[in-house]
């Protein structure tokens, strides 16, 4: 998701909508968004130091996004799960309660729940077409509201109709179970989403109603296996969002932030550097896609296995050795030592996998030819185990934190110092530990900050039981900052 859909999606939460109702303005056909993604943004952990959009941003853009979708969904409440949505699906006439349009290719009605094929069936279908809504109590040839005679339905656990699913269909499609009432009667809902990596085949029979290999499609008025029109629309749509995932990739190796592989050569080359895959060893080389094991911390990962590394003098002298364990003390004497590094970026990645929050940053940065905002969707697609700690980087990337800071006591006396251009190294442990928390409180204006690095540097080798490691760092990101500060 781009910032600007961020922030707005960020006003619909303030503003009290559920996250499945924002989902449905931000999800498309050729840009499927996980519905994670949203309760990332509501949490925090995705895109924190983004700002809510102002009230008639969020106004204008969905004025403009009704009258764009006005001829594909109805006026109301937007979100399919939600109560007034499924009310609406309803009308009351003088035989009672209906099913507004009756049986359609989005809708499907049942009189009870059961564990069956016929059930199966219509989910695969509705997943296979535009997703819709299997309603519970619903008289089947009149479409008129009976209410459930047994209470299936509203006992149903959900772990037991999700190893129905995970036993006879494949993909797994996304189920919401609802109950609800309709005129005073019980009625049971089943939302199916539709299914981004459709088709859905059935894995197993059962009964008649589900044959084995099988993929069922939801036509108006029946579920029935697809027909050949249907399929090569599924096979089309999945190969445009191949095109589309290729072209992103292809752009990030064009910017610098991805690399490709010759499987002839072993060759990996990137903007940054290139290194080499002995021939012999890439058979065994495996591609292994992790998964997504929480639902806080994004997208898959790709992890590679297997041992890489050069097996000839020839291939020794084109091969750029590129450090995969950045440990932090690295990350800060580079800064302090104004060193260049091989690849800068993986400096930045680096800090995202440690607790340490205060590690500089803009030293790698000018060493970079990417703009700010492609680092950040950069580092936002990280995969990171401290997100904490890579939100923190985007939020200085940002200009909303800062390791600027002013504390009271000696520091505040050391800060007076050095302002008047008193700069001096600590004698003793303790004036080190009071000369870091001095330095957090520089100003941008410092005029004296080339001096300070080799002081910082002296303090890190002197803390060698690491008491002070905390200030220190935080000490080496606030003259960081200044640098970046004075160069613009």
């Amino acid at each position: 998701m781009t910032d600007v859909e961020v922030g707005l999606a960020r006003a619909m939460l303030a503003k009290g909508m559920k996250n499945d109702q924002v989902h449905f303005y931000f999800n498309r056909a050729d840009r499927l968004i996980s519905s994670g993604r949203i309760a990332q943004i509501k949490d925090g952990s995705y895109a924190k130091d983004v700002a809510a959009a102002a009230n008639d941003e969020l106004a204008d853009f969905i004025t403009k996004w009704d009258a764009e979708h006005a001829a594909i969904y109805p006026k109301g409440p937007q979100s399919p799960t939600d109560p007034d949505f499924i009310d609406a699906l309803f009308e009351k006439r003088k035989s009672g309660w209906h099913v507004r349009h009756g049986e359609t290719d989005i809708v499907e009605c049942k009189l009870n729940y059961a564990v069956s094929g016929k059930i199966l069936r219509a989910i695969a279908g509705l997943a296979n077409n535009k997703g819709g809504h299997i309603l519970f109590g619903i008289r089947n040839e009149a479409t008129i509201v009976d209410g459930m005679s047994d209470d299936k339905f509203e006992t149903l656990d959900p772990a037991l109709l999700t190893s129905h699913l995970v036993s006879f269909l494949d993909p797994v499609p996304t189920v919401t179970r609802i109950p609800h009432v309709i005129g005073g009667r019980k009625i049971g809902v089943l939302y199916v989403e539709r299914h981004e990596r459709a088709p859905i085949i059935v894995l197993k029979g059962m009964g008649n109603d589900l044959r084995e290999g099988a993929v069922y499609f939801r036509y108006v008025g029946e579920t029935r296996q697809i027909k050949p029109g249907e399929m090569r629309a599924i096979i089309e749509a999945r190969e445009a969002r191949a095109v589309a995932e290729f072209s992103r990739r292809m752009s990030r190796v064009a910017s610098g932030a991805g690399a490709t592989i010759d499987l002839d050569t072993g060759e990996v080359t990137g903007r940054t550097g290139s290194f080499v895959i002995d021939r012999e060893l890439l058979p065994s080389i495996q591609f292994v896609r992790e998964g997504d094991f929480s639902q806080t911390k994004g997208a898959p990962t790709l992890r590679l296995v297997g041992d890489v590394q050069p097996m000839s003098a020839a291939d020794r002298d084109r091969i750029h050795v590129v450090r995969d364990n950045i440990p932090p003390n690295s990350i800060v004497e580079n800064f302090l030592d104004d060193n260049q590094v091989r690849d800068p970026l993986a400096y930045l990645h680096a800090q995202a996998y440690y607790q340490r929050k205060w590690m500089p940053i803009w030293h790698y940065v000018h060493q970079l030819s990417m703009s700010i905002d492609d680092l950040v969707e950069d580092l936002r697609r990280l995969t990171a185990c401290m997100p904490s700690s890579r939100d923190a980087i985007v939020q200085r990337l940002r200009g909303t934190q800062s390791a600027y800071k002013i504390y009271t006591g000696k520091p505040k006396a050391m800060l007076t110092d050095l302002r008047a251009g008193k700069v001096k190294t600590p004698k003793n442990d303790f004036d080190l530990s009071a000369f870091a928390y001095a330095l957090h409180g520089l100003p941008n204006d410092f005029e004296e900050i080339e001096k300070i690095r080799p002081i910082i540097l002296e303090c890190l080798k002197r803390d060698k039981a690491e008491k002070h490691r905390s200030q220190i760092y935080r000490a080496a990101c606030r003259v960081d900052e200044i640098i970046h500060y004075q160069r613009k």
